[in-house]
């Protein structure tokens, strides 16, 4: 009866947080007030995407660490460092070939940012360098300020005042979703109930003989429950799916608690997890991702990321996040 109270008042909770856009940032919180800002390529497209990019992170609480790292140009070798209007920036360290920084550091980076015009990314003896622009990046940080209720008090960025670090909101606990493990295996699924529930969701048609359908991804939910997934018409670079739950021979449409296209589906039985990823464009610099498990009735939203700008990012924004606890 607690696992159901708290699934049914989890599905209530469900909103993830705003996205917005400054220059060339975007910026996000999820519904945590966990913040996060990219850099972006320039709206006039004259600059092609490399593989460049900067991005900040304010967790949440009146101690709010901030954290930034550093993405180098695509196939660049060796140590990346950082520059700022021509002043190389110190105190990140090199990590899995980012250049990464926190705690004071961070913090110092952070104020640097707010007050730049332009910042470069140099790949080891500058065989290759990624040009970042700042315009934005005071408006995002004057956002998260906003966002976090740190506005006119010590512990802003840009927005600061007098106001004390006690006056920031508390960080939220996580809201709690409950999941199942997938064990046990799945239910044969006959090609008559396939045939049948490709006519009810209209997925057969989007096939012909030239382009026959491909096979249905059929896996355990655990519980007795059967997980399957149809291709449901495809593009260039994003592959529909319609999910269905099947119990004893009977299948019913896959219920889930945020309302997201099911577009390049995939389920992981190792981590119980279904996830989607549907792409902007081919290239993946802007669309919506979700990732979900199973409750014993729903699939339950455990993350939400987005970015709404196709500018060269592939850093998309985190706007939900939910604490899992298996039974």
């Amino acid at each position: 009866m607690f696992l159901l109270a708290l699934a049914t008042a989890f599905a209530a909770q469900v909103a993830p947080g705003p996205f917005e856009s400054f220059g060339d940032w975007a910026v996000a919180c999820d519904n945590v007030r966990r913040c996060e800002m990219t850099s972006l390529l320039p709206a006039d497209g004259e600059t092609e995407p490399n593989g460049a990019e900067l991005s900040l992170v304010r967790e949440p609480g009146p101690a709010g660490e901030v954290s930034i790292t550093v993405w180098p140009p695509e196939d660049a070798k060796g140590a990346p460092s950082l520059t700022i209007d021509g002043a190389r920036v110190e105190g990140g360290r090199v990590r899995q070939g980012t250049l990464e920084f926190s705690g004071v550091a961070a913090q110092r980076l952070a104020t640097v940012l707010a007050n730049g015009h332009a910042a470069r990314i140099v790949a080891g003896a500058g065989e290759k360098t990624g040009d970042i622009s700042l315009a934005g990046a005071s408006a995002a940080l004057r956002f998260i300020d906003a966002r976090q209720g740190r506005a006119g008090g010590v512990t802003a960025i840009v927005a600061r005042g007098p106001k004390p670090a006690s006056m920031v909101p508390a960080e939220a606990p996580l809201p709690v979703v409950p999941a199942i493990a997938p064990t046990g295996g799945a239910a044969a699924v006959s090609p008559t109930l396939i045939a049948r529930l490709n006519k009810e969701s209209g997925c057969g048609e989007n096939y012909a003989e030239a382009l026959p359908q491909p096979e249905p991804e059929i896996d355990a939910l655990g519980g007795g429950a059967t997980l399957v997934l149809l291709a449901c018409g495809s593009g260039a670079y994003n592959l529909t799916s319609a999910a269905y739950v099947v119990r004893d021979g009977k299948a019913t449409e896959a219920s889930f608690d945020y309302d997201t296209d099911l577009i390049n589906t995939d389920w992981d039985p190792s981590s119980g997890t279904l996830s989607t990823h549907g792409k902007g464009r081919g290239i993946g610099d802007c669309g919506e991702g979700a990732s979900y498990v199973w409750d014993g009735s729903s699939f339950r939203l455990t993350e939400a990321t987005r970015m709404d700008e196709c500018r060269g990012s592939a850093n998309w924004l985190t706007v939900w996040r939910a604490e899992v606890r298996r039974r």
